[in-house]
């Protein structure tokens, strides 16, 4: 990289970045004190219930208080014009077709602040993957559509995703609507069976989302969008796939020591995590993982689970009457 003037001086100059590193912290200070943020804290405490309902009217009274969130942001507009190194002390979000900060975040509720951009959506419609799926996220979220670009919305729906969620089950999702969206409206979207796609705007969409986890479905589901047929399923929970991506881990540092501790973790209650723990136990220590392997055939309460668990000791392991009377017997045929 060749960095400009400006840049180049930054980066010469220690006491520089030190004031522009001091100016992000101030400005973080500044608004974790602010009663914006105390008040939504203190408000997810107070609540009776933790229902999708009940945590998100909580970011709505946030929304609503949009006179606050413009003067704090003012207030760093006024930082970065000072110094074009200041940077907004809020972790950013992107995508192919928007651009944010998350301005709140705790494990039942985060607000962001978005652009979508007119010309970043012309691009992802006039490119190769175009319309290639519908997702549906898993949980509810709340659109608050400051500036709406005079955009145009289609609404779809698609079988609830549940706990006991099968592939070969998934069905399809269908289109329920489409309309114009007006600046200032609110969207309220199930993501367990609702979605949208934005098929056109005329200028930058400028919203707040709030997304409430609780509640939410175990998977966030994609449908081909010509076909309208499901295509696949990812994890909506962030400590089951560090769980799995740990116990991956585990297994290619070839940790033996570490299969108790992974046995322990088939208690997940998110099927697919349960499914993944037992492959990786198998290439670890097939007969070692047999028991658990049994167990699972016979008792995991997922049916696909239950399934793949049974085909794995068809194919894999021989039968009791092949291998002897005594379970110790019994050998991987891999």
């Amino acid at each position: 990289m060749i960095a400009g003037a400006a840049l180049a001086a930054w980066l010469a100059d220690r006491e520089a970045q030190k004031r522009s590193h001091a100016a992000v912290e101030a400005c973080a200070r500044h608004w974790g004190r602010q009663p914006l943020i105390a008040g939504i804290e203190r408000d997810l405490a107070a609540l009776p219930e933790r229902s999708a309902a009940a945590v998100l009217g909580v970011a709505r009274a946030f929304m609503d208080k949009e006179d606050e969130i413009a003067a704090l942001f003012a207030d760093m507009i006024g930082s970065s014009t000072g110094d074009p190194f200041f940077r907004p002390p809020f972790h950013p979000q992107s995508s192919e077709i928007h651009t944010g900060l998350l301005l709140f975040h705790n494990p039942d509720l985060s607000i962001a602040l978005g652009v979508c951009g007119v010309d970043m959506l012309a691009a992802k419609k006039a490119g190769p993957r175009a319309a290639a799926s519908i997702g549906f996220s898993g949980v509810t979220t709340l659109f608050r559509y400051l500036k709406a670009g005079d955009a145009t919305i289609s609404f779809w729906e698609a079988p609830p995703i549940t706990d006991d969620f099968v592939a070969s089950s998934a069905g399809k999702c269908r289109l329920t609507g489409r309309r114009r969206i007006s600046d200032g409206e609110e969207i309220l979207i199930d993501g367990r069976y609702q979605s949208f796609i934005i098929e056109h705007a005329a200028s930058d969409m400028l919203y707040l989302q709030a997304m409430a986890r609780t509640g939410s479905a175990p998977l966030a589901a994609e449908y081909d969008s010509k076909t309208q047929a499901f295509i696949g399923a990812s994890s909506t929970d962030e400590a089951s796939s560090r769980i799995q991506m740990m116990v991956s881990l585990l297994r290619t540092m070839e940790r033996a020591d570490a299969l108790p501790l992974i046995e322990e973790s088939l208690a997940s209650p998110h099927f697919y995590t349960r499914w993944h723990i037992m492959r990786e136990l198998l290439a670890m220590d097939a007969e070692g993982a047999l028991p658990a392997l049994r167990r699972m055939a016979a008792n995991d309460p997922h049916p696909e689970v239950r399934a793949a668990a049974r085909q794995t000791l068809e194919l894999f392991f021989e039968d009791e009457d092949e291998a002897g009377p005594a379970h110790g017997d019994v050998k991987c045929r891999a």
